[in-house]
């Protein structure tokens, strides 16, 4: 039988078509070439499609080992995200490596320290498509590789000379240290702070602001994205200007900061998502600031500051968290163009005629939150509201697709099935509810599922984006 490939590129010779299908950038592009045909999925499974994406807890000797002797798969990967041991793992995403031809067992790798960070640097320096990089709790003091000298350095300095690399995340919780455990150097001669031309950067919950932060900003003048925390009174990224910024999210800003803060987004009409919250209730920005602005995540007085301004009601916002529901806030989606708006979340509401208005005003709604949706400890009780009465007041959104509280899924559990086939035929875009699951000690989606007339539902573990 011939089992020839019925398509040109199986005319090139193997070393052209692994460079073709090496320029495939995401394993989802490469799983839908594997539909196309029997011979397109022996070519991407698994030789690519396993080599895309490493998402790895630093315990697996075996898989850097590997990587070294399969260097021309490994070339391929575009992302990192390794996650050192002793981070907490719960609520993160699963691991992904390869495993169709890794030969040894973790028994059988007998590795020294030394020898692992040795295989890590190779493989780091062996990709050269390498696009993102992501490092869960570096400085942790109890991670593996700890005592191995200059082991994070090392790898910035790998990612230094690394020029495809793009997308920078760091999430360390435990920095400041204090002695004996070393964080990074604080001078800029650290490699950390000497990576340049970044598009994302991202250093989360690290409470300090090292002189070298002001280098590793500064160096990457192309910045798309900008996310960190940052200690009480800082303000030394706001003198910066990033022509081509879309993303910023700050958190833990000072209250003197915030008039700079607001400055600065000033001078970035190019931003289109912005997560802060200021903490002076009074902050309101020059009116004509954040012209493209399509996502917000702030406090409700101050979103409520922005989407108020007269010279900007036709933006085309999409989502905004969090507002509190009342009538002065419908007053002000009101008065807007919430023809894009998709996504809203509530720290509160009044009562279901505000919920009416809200699917007056904002019929496209894709995704809700209202916190504590059907409880019936609520002050609203006066009003004797039933399920049925907040089932019918989600139905008046007539493309919903995921509500996000978990008090709902909970009140329609307690009230049987019947109640949530009602919800599902009122509501049928309706496919996400939120859960708070006591059993997995975490926030679940409960994916709903319709065939004919009978609705059946499933959990699915919510996690973070790193």
């Amino acid at each position: 039988m011939n089992n020839t490939p019925a398509f040109p590129l199986a005319n090139f010779p193997f070393d052209i078509i692994e460079v073709i299908l090496g320029g495939i950038e995401t394993r989802r592009d490469l799983l839908s070439f594997a539909t196309a045909s029997s011979a397109c999925k022996e070519l991407v499974i698994p030789r690519h499609t396993e080599y895309r994406n490493l998402r790895i807890i630093n315990n697996r000797p075996e898989i850097w080992q590997h990587l070294v002797q399969r260097s021309d798969l490994a070339c391929n990967i575009r992302e990192v995200v390794i996650v050192e041991v002793g981070s907490e793992t719960r609520k993160r995403k699963p691991e992904r490596f390869p495993i169709t031809f890794v030969e040894k067992t973790p028994t059988q790798v007998n590795l020294d320290d030394v020898e692992v960070v040795t295989l890590i640097l190779r493989v780091l320096g062996n990709m050269h498509d390498l696009q993102s990089f992501g490092w869960i709790n570096p400085w942790n003091a109890q991670g593996l590789y700890r005592n191995v000298p200059n082991y994070q350095q090392d790898v910035f300095q790998t990612l230094k000379d690394c020029k495809s690399l793009a997308k920078l995340n760091i999430v360390d919780p435990t920095l400041p240290f204090d002695p004996p455990v070393p964080g990074p150097a604080e001078n800029e001669a650290y490699p950390l702070w000497d990576i340049a031309n970044l598009q994302a950067l991202s250093l989360l919950e690290m409470r300090w602001w090292p002189t070298g932060l002001d280098a590793l900003i500064s160096k990457s003048p192309n910045l798309q994205s900008l996310e960190f925390d940052t200690p009480v009174d800082t303000v030394h990224f706001v003198q910066c200007r990033f022509p081509q910024l879309r993303k910023l999210q700050l958190t833990a800003m000072g209250i003197d900061d915030e008039p700079a803060i607001a400055d600065f987004l000033k001078h970035h009409p190019t931003i289109e998502d912005l997560n802060w919250y200021p903490s002076t209730t009074s902050l309101h920005l020059e009116h004509g600031v954040l012209p493209h602005l399509k996502r917000l995540t702030s406090t409700p007085e101050f979103a409520c500051s922005v989407l108020s301004d007269p010279t900007l009601r036709n933006r085309a916002v999409e989502r905004v968290h969090k507002l509190l529901l009342t009538d002065a806030t419908l007053a002000i989606l009101g008065a807007i163009d919430t023809s894009h708006m998709r996504d809203l979340r509530f720290w509160s509401y009044r009562d279901l005629d505000s919920i009416h208005r809200l699917a007056e005003v904002c019929p496209q709604l894709t995704h809700l939150e209202i916190p504590k949706y059907g409880i019936t400890a609520r002050n609203d009780t006066q009003s004797n509201y039933t399920v049925d009465d907040y089932i019918l007041a989600l139905s008046k959104f007539p493309v919903l697709e995921c509500f996000l509280d978990p008090s709902l899924w909970l009140v329609l559990r307690r009230s049987g099935k019947e109640k949530i086939e009602r919800l599902a035929a009122l509501c049928p875009k309706l496919e996400r509810l939120v859960h708070s699951s006591t059993q997995k000690n975490a926030i679940v989606d409960i994916v709903l599922s319709r065939d004919g007339g009978k609705v059946s539902w499933k959990e699915e573990t919510c996690f973070r984006d790193l």
